[in-house]
């Protein structure tokens, strides 16, 4: 008897956290960006064709803002990165943020292998 009175507040603390915690869901999310089907490389861009076609991302706003968020830290001696610019890339996904412009995102897809590509030129 005296272990289930010492484990009741106990449970009452445990459900009391469980409910106060935000509840996370899984959905997609709606996001404001553009897309560039091409072939080639994106400092001399050509019409897509059967055997070379490729596609390039770029995202703004709160979704930007959020990729951008979770990459963290930002790169240092970066091609463009200078006064207010900021600049954070993992793999092929590259963001940035400037006061003046606000948080952008892009990466790229080899849409014949399905291998990420990047979605910018410095």
């Amino acid at each position: 008897m005296k272990r289930i009175l010492a484990v009741f507040p106990l449970l009452v603390v445990a459900m009391v956290m469980a409910q106060s915690a935000p509840k996370w869901l899984f959905s997609y999310q709606s996001f404001k960006g553009r897309y560039a089907i091409y072939s080639g490389g994106l400092s001399d861009p050509q019409p897509s064709t059967s055997k070379d076609k490729r596609i390039a991302f770029w995202i703004d706003g709160k979704a930007a803002k959020q990729l951008f968020d979770a990459m963290g830290p930002d790169l240092r001696n970066a091609c463009g990165v200078d006064g207010e610019y900021r600049l954070r890339q993992r793999a092929e996904v590259r963001c940035s943020y400037h006061p003046r412009d606000g948080h952008h995102c892009d990466f790229g897809f080899d849409l014949l292998t399905g291998r990420s590509i990047g979605g910018s030129v410095c």
